[in-house]
């Protein structure tokens, strides 16, 4: 991310320290408010010492989501007159240098309010934001709320989609998945962009993601089922069985029965004995 952006009027600078300056009518303003209500929130009144954290990380404060929420519907409502969606953008911008997890996820609060007015471009801030995915929290919110929507906006940039799948942090990975459930679920129903995503985490370990191209898989099966039979099958071979076994549970029986006795097969389970009678 450059080191100086604008949006409706608020001009953001990293400056020595990691702190952030911002000028404009409503950023600082909002800014200010959303860490003076979050360290009110956070247990025992007093921001804690940070964990020590890959450096990517964002630190977390420890405040409940709950009051998370609130914090970004009173913001909202309090600066209604003034806050739009270039500078619900800029918010995230000042935010996003910051790297406190509460506020990234109180700026996405906000921002996603604006869902109407969001443009194509937006994916391109996404991207620039994607390093603070490596928390997996964040990445789940920014994926469902920020990067989906804008990217059913303009399918054309799934080359950012494709980006993230394919690096080592999960969390960039995450943020793909959830990401491209906007294309089975838009008017154009890309099923096969979406399975592209999923051919690339077929082989994720990760608990959480395992769960969610799962998901993405049956999600697709509702919208061409003979897709994602024919990827399942082919990628039979090398494919992380967990997820194949969950991916499929959309399948009609007979179809996902065969898969389970070809993943069985190969794993070396010896098929049920059939009772006969005496």
């Amino acid at each position: 991310m450059g080191a100086e952006q604008e949006a409706s009027g608020a001009v953001i600078k990293s400056i020595p320290g990691g702190m952030v300056k911002t000028s404009g009518p409503a950023v600082p303003a909002i800014l200010k408010e959303i860490r003076t209500a979050l360290d009110a929130a956070v247990p025992g009144k007093a921001r804690p010492v940070p964990e020590a954290r890959p450096k990517s990380s964002a630190r977390v404060l420890g405040v409940k989501p709950t009051a998370i929420r609130a914090i970004a519907r009173d913001v909202a409502t309090r600066y209604k007159a003034s806050l739009d969606y270039a500078s619900a953008v800029a918010l995230f911008d000042a935010v996003a240098l910051r790297k406190v997890q509460e506020e990234i996820l109180v700026a996405i609060d906000i921002l996603d309010r604006f869902r109407r007015d969001f443009s194509p471009s937006l994916l391109s801030h996404v991207d620039r934001w994607s390093s603070l995915a490596d928390d997996l929290e964040i990445a789940g919110a920014m994926g469902e709320r920020i990067a989906s929507p804008a990217l059913a906006l303009d399918p054309a940039k799934m080359v950012f989609v494709r980006k993230w799948a394919r690096t080592r942090s999960a969390g960039k990975r995450r943020l793909a998945v959830l990401a491209v459930g906007a294309m089975i679920s838009g008017s154009g129903r890309d099923v096969a962009s979406a399975l592209e995503i999923c051919g690339l985490l077929l082989n994720e370990e990760n608990p959480v993601l395992v769960a969610e191209v799962a998901a993405l898989l049956r999600a697709s099966t509702k919208v061409d089922a003979k897709a994602v039979q024919d990827f399942l099958f082919r990628r039979s071979i090398d494919g992380n069985p967990d997820i194949l076994r969950a991916g499929s549970e959309n399948l009609d029986a007979a179809r996902r029965a065969a898969l389970i006795a070809k993943l069985e097969a190969q794993a070396g389970i010896p098929a049920p004995v059939e009772a006969t009678e005496g």
